[in-house]
């Protein structure tokens, strides 16, 4: 049971985004998916995320799979490799998850999968974005450290790692578009609250 956890609570917030997704686009006649394809430097940032995420669901599923294989194939980190540790792993996940779901909802039509091309709903900087300019990342990086505890082994660590950078570099193309969209009040923003907590 506990190798399909981690694959459990990834597919949860998985389906959760895909339903927010259609929900607002019923209610605003718009997709919220507004992920780029070209060569540009936003396109390149959203190919890679699209597969960290791809590799993510698919180590997680072989490995509720198949756990011993997996395990054998991509060696366990010894040093992590604690039941306690597993447990906290799926804490933080379960944490991460449902921080990153609640976020999504607390945007409202201002929720976006990616930077769109014109600014159509107002900034939020209440509730969850009072505390933090960005509680969805904040909640998918602490969901991937629980990964890491939870399944320690080079792959989970090698894609949380290469979530992070991507994520962190989406958040600074997100930080200029919305200075440029919202000017002054972004900034006075800012300055109140920061980047990550």
């Amino acid at each position: 049971m506990f190798t399909t956890l981690p694959a459990i609570l990834m597919l949860v917030v998985g389906l959760f985004t895909l339903a927010l997704a259609i929900l607002r686009r019923v209610q605003s006649g718009r997709s919220p998916v507004v992920l780029t394809y070209g060569n540009d430097a936003e396109g390149f940032a959203g190919k890679l995320f699209r597969m960290i995420v791809a590799a993510l669901v698919v180590h997680l599923l072989a490995i509720a799979a198949f756990p011993d294989a997996v395990g054998a194939t991509l060696g366990r980190i010894p040093m992590l490799d604690k039941p306690l540790l597993h447990a906290v792993g799926l804490v933080l996940m379960t944490l991460g998850g449902g921080l990153t779901m609640l976020s999504q909802w607390a945007m409202h039509h201002s929720w976006k999968i990616g930077i769109p091309e014109e600014q159509d709903a107002p900034l939020v900087t209440s509730g969850l974005y009072a505390f933090s300019r960005n509680p969805i990342y904040v909640g998918m990086v602490t969901a991937l450290t629980g990964t890491v505890l939870a399944v320690p082994n080079v792959a989970s660590v090698a894609l949380t790692l290469s979530a992070w950078i991507s994520i962190s570099y989406q958040i600074r193309m997100e930080e200029t578009y919305l200075s440029r969209a919202f000017g002054e009040a972004y900034g006075a923003y800012c300055k109140r609250v920061r980047r990550w907590i």
